[in-house]
């Protein structure tokens, strides 16, 4: 039995022993294979040292330092090569080992580009400093392992050192280098004590930042040349991604080329940031010029992070905004009864028949008690039938009931709601996605802030911008409060107060889809900015010839289809904006003021049907040169100074014919608004019309507040038509309170001059209210 025992032990230890031999042979055959040698070496961090490598032989390689004192500061590892030693085909590998991950990298970096292919024998990286592991006393320190296949012997440069300036102090600015094979990375931390910064799990030491780190900065990125590159925010985590196709996974990223910024907050990062910088392969992602690339690639950066507002002075800018809408709200409400209008009196009431019972001023026959109260009201209208001397009265184009009025007056607000929730629903529905795509994403190309004055709050990425279009909304419910007020009466200017309710909804619509628009502003949405914009104009308009034509007007229906036409064309003008498409928009821009022209000199009595040349060619038959002459002269004027200025928009639009038709659009309808009201305002003091005190500072507070909108306007800080990267070259920091820039005043100060506006057409005509409609022109 002790001998069977004693056999068992000999073959079990006889097996154990050839297993061992039969390993060690497997690892020696692997580690060695065809007269493979591994050299192992240990070197100094700060010094350049050469190290040879071919395809039998491979070099591992271990640092030291004489100094423990910047242990928790991140390693830089430069490696380069001989041209003349290395290819692409047979590269030099680098690999990085750390306790907790391993980095690898090969040289040459091969670039391709659309132009040119570069090559690049140098590479550098930043070791993310958390896969040192939490022992950075004893464990902080990579391992490098470099490989080759190329049988010819590949010298490799290899220098390792600390990046001492890898911490980011508040309103410190740092240069940096850059090209495609030498990426580089910096932290930020948003947590501080008077004498270390906590950086992550395990970080033991630290440099000492004496100031107060802020709760939310502003990140300011500026270079002197136009290569295209890419900077990412990052999470305080392991891996970094620094290369370009790797960085859209994770964090945030922009696209630059000599400006560039973001706000952040600590809630967005709350263990801190790395921001990383890293030059394209070329610069079709910021230009969208497929061959304007750069040959050298090197790009130098100069970046700096600044505090910016705390959630107190958040509240304080908005309380700001809001206050002064309601203060101006409070003075528009005070202004009419602060001043005394004197009313318009009639000295003159003998007023001449005709043998038709027609008063020569043109005023309403007799009722019969058949007058219309639908809407066939064209049909009642009286023709010139050539004479075109004879003076038209309000009362001569408005035989309709009052009734008849209120219900076609009242389709135009009814029409407006329609639209308004049709229209807006889809819209908040698709820029809330385009926001929440943005925190899903990173992209911040996606949306055309202004990133440096861009204040995020909660889940809103711009909310300053978002936010100052506050008083539209108050303005516009306050003025259709106003309307509410009036009483509609059987003399002076019909009141229209359905069309008048349709202006306050559509300035206070304006408001909401401009917020709207401001939660992602780009080319794909701009038409939701500016759409009530259209019809803002274009109501006010029809408003103005509705007071003096009240029956001519058009109706609701055929307003809002040339609305929608004028959409339509805006939207044909966003995506196709070629020269055939301005010069055919042109044509019908300027055919369409030649109609409009016609419409108003002969006071909408002038029909184009198929014999208007032919009575053309009768009048200058019978009255030779005379028949140009204009019977109305300050009317001629007028509307000659107006085309003149169409044409001069249109001929400046067909030569730029830039990608902003949008901004053209709106430039034509506001710019008419504006002279059809200065037509109109000239017209009234021609008759001798008088315009009250209250309706006079309206008038000028308009224009005082339109002058500093448009100068703001045109202080664009984003540019939508261009590319991301080209529309961040006019961002800027806050000129307003720290919190608003000059679009921000924009919204405040348009809103202000629309509704000033707004009250100058309620009260336009106050000093004809009690004036009998027969005894008021028509012009």
């Amino acid at each position: 039995m002790m001998c069977r025992e004693m056999l068992n032990f000999l073959i079990i230890s006889l097996f154990v022993l050839l297993q061992n031999v039969i390993h060690t042979k497997a690892i020696n055959n692997i580690m060695n294979g065809d007269n493979k040698t591994f050299l192992y070496n240990k070197y100094k961090y700060d010094e350049i040292i050469n190290v040879t490598v071919n395809k039998t032989t491979e070099q591992f390689l271990d640092f030291y330092e004489d100094t423990n004192i910047w242990h928790g500061y991140p390693t830089r590892i430069h490696v380069s090569t001989n041209t003349s030693s290395v290819s692409s085909d047979y590269p030099l590998f680098i690999t990085a080992i750390q306790q907790k991950g391993i980095s690898s990298w090969e040289l040459p970096l091969v670039v391709t580009t659309k132009t040119n292919m570069l090559q690049f024998d140098d590479v550098s990286r930043t070791l993310c400093p958390h896969d040192a592991g939490p022992n950075v006393t004893s464990v902080n320190r990579p391992s490098l392992l470099l490989t080759t296949s190329s049988s010819n012997n590949v010298t490799a440069t290899i220098k390792l050192r600390r990046v001492h300036d890898f911490f980011v102090e508040v309103n410190k600015e740092l240069n940096l280098t850059v090209k495609p094979s030498t990426p580089k990375y910096y932290y930020f931390s948003f947590d501080s004590t008077p004498g270390n910064v906590t950086v992550g799990k395990g970080w033991r030491y630290l440099p000492r930042f004496n100031y107060t780190i802020p709760k939310s900065v502003i990140l300011l990125i500026e270079s002197d040349d136009d290569i295209c590159a890419t900077v990412s925010i990052q999470n305080n985590s392991c891996p970094v991604f620094d290369n370009e196709r790797d960085v859209l996974y994770q964090g945030y990223h922009l696209t630059m080329t000599t400006k560039g910024g973001i706000t952040l907050t600590q809630s967005m990062f709350p263990q801190g940031f790395y921001i990383v910088f890293i030059v394209r392969e070329n610069d079709d992602a910021c230009t969208g010029d497929s061959f304007g690339d750069h040959g050298d690639r090197i790009k130098e950066f100069r970046f700096r992070v600044i505090a910016t507002m705390s959630y107190f002075e958040y509240l304080v800018g908005a309380l700001v905004t809001l206050a002064l809408a309601l203060v101006l709200c409070l003075i528009v409400a005070l202004l009419p009864l602060c001043t005394c209008s004197a009313q318009e009196i009639v000295v003159d009431t003998e007023v001449p028949t005709t043998s038709s019972g027609e008063t020569s001023a043109g005023g309403p026959p007799p009722r019969t008690g058949n007058e219309l109260d639908d809407d066939s009201l064209s049909e009642s209208i009286p023709e010139w039938e050539g004479d075109l001397t004879r003076p038209l009265t309000v009362a001569g184009l408005s035989r309709a009931t009052p009734n008849a009025h209120s219900r076609r007056s009242d389709r135009y607000f009814w029409s407006s709601l329609t639209v308004a929730v049709v229209y807006a629903l889809p819209v908040v529905q698709l820029l809330i996605t385009y926001q929440r795509m943005v925190f899903q994403t990173g992209d911040q190309d996606l949306c055309y802030y202004n990133f440096l004055c861009a204040h995020p709050l909660g889940t809103l990425s711009d909310f300053n911008h978002v936010y100052s279009n506050v008083g539209y909304i108050v303005f516009g419910l306050i003025f259709m409060l106003q309307v509410r007020r009036r009483n509609e009466q059987e003399t002076g200017i019909p009141q229209h107060r359905g069309l008048l309710y349709s202006l306050g909804l559509a300035l206070a619509m304006e408001g909401l889809l401009s917020a709207c628009y401001h939660l992602c502003p780009n080319k794909m949405n701009f038409q939701f900015d500016s759409s009530f914009m259209y019809v803002i104009a274009v109501l006010c308009m029809v408003k103005l010839y509705q007071s003096r034509h009240a029956d001519v007007n058009a109706s609701a229906h055929a307003t809002f289809m040339l609305l929608a036409a004028v959409m339509a064309i805006g939207l044909f003008g966003i995506m196709y904006p070629s020269v055939y498409f301005w010069a055919l928009f042109t044509v019908l821009h300027l055919a369409t003021c030649f109609v409009l022209t016609l419409k108003i000199y002969y006071l909408g009595q002038f029909r184009i049907d198929r014999y208007v040349a032919l009575r053309v060619w009768r009048a200058v038959g019978e009255h030779g040169r005379l028949a140009f002459r204009p019977n109305y002269t300050a009317r001629a004027v007028l509307l000659a100074l107006a085309n003149i200025a169409n044409w001069a928009l249109a001929i400046y639009g067909l030569y730029e014919h830039n990608k902003d038709f949008a901004r053209h659009l709106l430039a034509i309808l506001m710019g008419n608004t504006f002279l059809y009201t200065t037509f109109y305002v000239v017209m009234k003091l021609v008759n001798k019309e008088r315009i009250s005190l209250h309706c006079t500072l309206y008038l000028v507070g308009t224009l005082v507040c339109w002058a500093l909108a448009i100068s703001f306007f045109l202080d664009a800080r984003t540019k939508w038509s261009q590319t991301p990267a080209q529309s961040r070259q006019h961002n800027a920091v806050c000129s307003v309170l720290q919190f608003y820039d000059s679009h921000d005043v924009w919204h405040v100060t348009s809103a202000a001059g629309m509704f000033l506006y707004f009250n100058m057409l309620l009260t336009l005509d106050d000093n004809l209210r009690y004036t009998p409609r027969d005894k008021i022109p028509v012009f």
